[in-house]
């Protein structure tokens, strides 16, 4: 594809952006830039079964030929090892777009790119769980310290205050468990960061 042609193809991009058609639209259709926009979206080469369902309420057929030569223009670009990276490392989906001869090394950068994502989110459970556990930490010791204001409060009887400092005992074991807990969710944080870190250095040349 020639220079001129790519920045031509891409200029018309936005005036066709919806997969619901109008007759206008329809009537006026550059099929080999909606397949052009289309295959670089990833979107499978199915998708002009839309727009012929749409353009068939207003008598016009689709030019097959014409979107398929745009789509696989427009699938080589979306088809590359180091695009599959990046959809991958964005949490995006693949819909198959890919023909035979372009899928193998798209998909081996996308399984790369999904390996980074999966590893960040490892990373950001770790650190809600840690937030988690601060916040349920903050709320035993409120509870603790409001437990211990009601005990020396006038009005109460012997059992209520007995009641009073039965709870207390309970929170301050739930409390203890909870500290327990946080350097386990700390050294889960640190391996995460960890795997992380080394998947980034492996995949590198991928942001090169």
């Amino acid at each position: 594809m020639t220079h001129k042609l790519w920045l031509a193809l891409l200029a018309s991009v936005a005036l066709h952006g919806c997969a619901t058609m109008d007759k206008s639209q329809c009537l006026t259709a550059d099929w080999r830039t909606i397949g052009f926009e289309d295959g670089a979206k990833g979107k499978p080469e199915t998708e002009i079964s839309t727009y012929r369902q749409d353009c068939a309420d207003h008598g016009v057929t689709p030019d097959l030929n014409a979107y398929r030569l745009g789509h696989r223009q427009g699938s080589e670009n979306f088809c590359t090892q180091r695009n599959g990276f990046e959809v991958g490392r964005r949490g995006g989906s693949y819909q198959g777009s890919c023909t035979t001869d372009l899928a193998e090394p798209f998909l081996s950068g996308y399984r790369d790119g999904q390996e980074l994502y999966d590893l960040q989110q490892a990373v950001a459970n770790a650190r809600t769980s840690i937030d988690r556990q601060h916040q349920q930490i903050k709320k035993t010791e409120k509870m603790i310290n409001s437990k211990t204001d009601l005990l020396v409060e006038d009005g109460l009887v012997k059992d209520e205050r007995i009641q009073l400092l039965t709870e207390i005992e309970l929170l301050k074991t739930e409390l203890m468990d909870l500290y327990d807990q946080l350097p386990v969710l700390q050294q889960n944080l640190r391996q995460a960061e960890r795997a992380y870190q080394q998947a980034e250095q492996r995949f590198l040349p991928y942001q090169k």
